[in-house]
């Protein structure tokens, strides 16, 4: 006896369609004449929005329709027309594109490219061996690329948002080295005379490295104790305006650090206010992996940190600085501006750990006073009348 075929999708309403898999497509006629479907995550609200949007799109006239378009031709179309990227960011997604998404989607229509088609592409770059953080940065020049197609019209929308959750690459979040006193200590006192003041600057104002070799000696505002940070060292040797309004800051000097600052200041060939801080013997702003390599890398192996431990980066100078500030029991709003942070919130998702540590830490150590520090205040008073020879 012959059974009925089950239907691929049943009508929940006009042009929404739920399929047998339980989630929900929309159907509508594009700008050629021709019926499409296509799967909305969520709910039936959020199916109902995107079928309205279409409509609406095509009220207004705008072109509806897959574009037939090879994907290499757009994202190169893309990549040309970014003149607001850093040099070295423009560059990386030009590698990225060429390296890792032509040689899979380059010839594909970019109207056939859906988000089951980028599920696979992750797929297949976590088999090739790369790391969730490669594979989540190969994505973020593929999703400006079809957010430019969808702004144009060439796709209905960007596909890259509608992965769902588990389809997105897994980034395991590297364990932050943080040191500890006594080892801030033995670093700079085995650091190159060169580069101690950088690295010291490092962990006691918290500055990115870019940031530290952008300051000219006019942001050092030895009066006041502040550090201004004005401007950014880009890789090319440029000094840019850093990424976020929140950069430009001030940042505390302390009384130590300013006069370190001010030695180094007299012992320089180069002290005019637009010299570099951090210089070369020319005068040119130090380069940055000779500040890691020759500065941050030896010291740290002279003392033998780097013996079976993590590899202590110099972004972890950074998170050192942050630590001292927590452990002070400042709070998240006023580290948040001292690292320069887009917004507080983000300082508690990086730092979240460290402030309860040292809240924690505190109340502790307020209730154990409260509840036992008369103990030891008798013992004291008791021995102080005790005779010596008892």
């Amino acid at each position: 006896m012959q059974t009925k075929a089950t239907p691929r999708r049943v009508r929940v309403e006009r042009g929404i369609y739920r399929t047998p898999a339980g989630t929900l497509e929309i159907q509508y006629t594009d700008s050629d004449g021709r019926v499409r479907w296509k799967r909305v995550p969520g709910g039936l609200r959020d199916a109902r929005y995107a079928r309205a949007e279409i409509q609406a799109r095509l009220g207004r006239g705008e072109r509806v329709a897959p574009s037939r378009r090879p994907f290499a031709e757009i994202a190169e179309e893309w990549l040309a027309q970014q003149r607001h990227l850093r040099v070295r960011t423009k560059e990386l997604y030009g590698r990225r594109i060429e390296k890792h998404l032509n040689p899979r989607l380059g010839s594909r229509p970019i109207g056939s490219i859906d988000a089951d088609t980028i599920a696979a592409l992750i797929v297949q770059l976590e088999r090739q061996g790369l790391a969730g953080s490669t594979v989540k940065g190969i994505l973020m020049p593929l999703g400006l690329v079809l957010g430019h197609a969808a702004r144009r019209g060439l796709i209905a929308d960007n596909p890259v948002r509608r992965l769902e959750r588990g389809e997105r690459p897994r980034v395991a979040r590297r364990e932050m080295r943080i040191l500890h006193p006594d080892e801030i200590e033995a670093v700079l006192r085995a650091a190159n005379p060169h580069y101690r003041p950088i690295l010291a600057a490092a962990v006691f104002t918290g500055l990115r490295q870019g940031e530290l070799l952008g300051l000219v000696w006019a942001d050092v505002d030895f009066e006041n104790g502040v550090v201004h940070v004005r401007r950014q060292l880009d890789r090319t040797g440029e000094r840019t305006e850093p990424k976020t309004p929140q950069a430009l800051r001030q940042v505390i000097l302390m009384p130590s650090l300013a006069r370190l600052l001010r030695e180094h200041k007299l012992a320089s060939a180069h002290s005019r206010p637009d010299d570099p801080v951090f210089a070369t013997l020319t005068g040119a702003p130090m380069y940055y992996r000779n500040v890691v390599r020759r500065g941050l890398d030896a010291a740290v192996h002279q003392v033998g940190l780097d013996e079976g431990r993590q590899r202590l980066r110099f972004h972890d100078l950074r998170h050192t600085f942050a630590s001292l500030l927590i452990a002070e029991g400042l709070n998240v709003v006023f580290v948040s501006r001292q690292l320069g942070h887009a917004s507080p919130s983000f300082t508690l998702d990086r730092y979240g750990g460290l402030f309860d540590r040292a809240e924690h830490s505190r109340r502790a150590s307020e209730a154990l006073e409260a509840n036992f520090g008369r103990y030891l205040s008798s013992t004291t008073e008791a021995n102080a009348f005790r005779p010596r020879d008892a």
